[in-house]
């Protein structure tokens, strides 16, 4: 998955390439959360339920396999 972090208000937004990702709240750094796995096919965007990141569907970004 490939991501460009941008500073929005307080909380993360992330810029994505696929339509389906993976949060853990950056446990690598001790931090996490659960990991859960996010759809951005309907609105192309999701705000994750525990860390509030929000993550963006890139402009021009294909959903679905077609």
């Amino acid at each position: 998955m490939s991501a460009q972090a941008a500073s929005s208000s307080a909380f993360e937004t992330i810029t994505v390439s696929d339509a389906k990702v993976a949060c853990d709240g950056n446990a690598a750094e001790g931090l996490g959360h659960p990991r859960v796995y996010l759809d951005l096919t309907a609105h192309g965007e999701i705000v994750c339920p525990y860390c509030s990141r929000t993550y963006k569907l890139a402009e021009g970004a294909k959903i679905g396999h077609h």
